[in-house]
This record gives C-alpha cells, structure tokens and sequence, in this order.
C-alpha cells in the first residue's frame, strides 16, 4: 500500500489502519527527513522523499515492477500520473482529496491497467457504512491501533486562530478545540 503524504493527519491514520488491517508492507511519500520520522513512527515500512526520488522507480525496485496494490491519495490532480505508474495492474487508487478542482485522468494507461479509481468523502457515507466505519475506528482507539496525532489544542474561544493554524498548513498533527 501507498499513502501520499505520510506525515499528514488522514495520512497518518490511513497508516496505521493499513497495519491494522493485516497491510504486508505500507510505503509513505513524505516531503522531508523529519516527515518520515512521522510517517515511519505511525507504522509506514519505508518512506520515500518526493523532494529527492524518483517515487515511481523506487516504487518499482521495491515491488519488483509489480507496483502496490492500493494507493491513498491525497493531491489527486497534480499524482494521478505518478499512482498510475507505481499502482499494480488491477490495483485501486482511493482519493479523497485533491490539490486541483479538475483531475485529467490519463484514460490509456488507466484502462489498460485496469485500474479502479475510487473516491471516498467520509461525510457522505450511507448510514450503515457510516456505523460500521465508527464502530471500526472506535475499535482501533480503543485497541490503542489507532493513536491520532494532535498538534495544538484551542479552547472554543479561540475557534478562528485554531482555522488559521490549519489554513497555514504543517500544523504538526489534528488541531484540536477544546469545549470547557
């Protein structure tokens, strides 16, 4: 499995949930020495520095050409040509952001390698996948599988500083308000 982005707060969970589940081997993209320690301390087996690699050519040394089975995206527009490098033949593409209103979608190498695209917002979930996903993700924090990240923590008060942290990106983990 791949995720995009290992040190971010989706990513980081969507890490642990791969370990979790039985994953044989979780591979992070990261931007930084110091985002890898991240990735790598939720449970990624190696990380690859998108700065300073060729990401789909150590994808493919790593699978022996095969690619990974899933991908979880989190810039879509501007990776989808990089995931239909690295992803397996059959394999799936899971987004659930991206960096861009519009996604061109190389249809050739798609079709041809039979690749799935799903796209997943957990807010529009079908009311039984939406208690199944609680109660699996509560199962996880209750098992201490799943430990979230925070990187600050606002009382309500101080609601809009809390968006402002967020909007300036690389909060450190989840920002977090405090209700007294």
């Amino acid at each position: 499995m791949l995720v995009a982005g290992g040190s971010g707060a989706v990513p980081h969970g969507a890490i642990q949930v791969a370990r979790a589940g039985g994953a044989r081997r979780v591979i992070a993209t990261v931007g930084s020495p110091q985002k890898a320690e991240v990735a790598e301390a939720a449970g990624a087996d190696l990380t690859i520095d998108y700065r300073a690699e060729d990401v789909a050519a150590r994808i493919a040394e790593l699978t022996g050409e095969d690619g990974v089975d899933r991908i979880v995206e989190s810039a879509l527009a501007s990776n989808i040509g990089l995931d239909l490098q690295a992803v397996r033949r059959g394999g799936l593409i899971v987004a659930y952001g991206s960096d861009g209103p519009e996604v061109s979608i190389p249809f050739f190498p798609a079709i041809l390698g039979n690749v799935g695209l799903q796209f997943f917002i957990v807010y529009h979930l079908a009311e039984p996948d939406r208690q199944a996903a609680i109660a699996g993700v509560t199962g996880l924090l209750e098992q201490h599988l799943l430990q979230p990240r925070v990187g600050a923590t606002f009382p309500l008060e101080r609601i809009a500083e809390a968006h402002e942290r967020v909007e300036q990106g690389d909060t450190g983990g989840n920002v977090l308000l405090a209700f007294e």
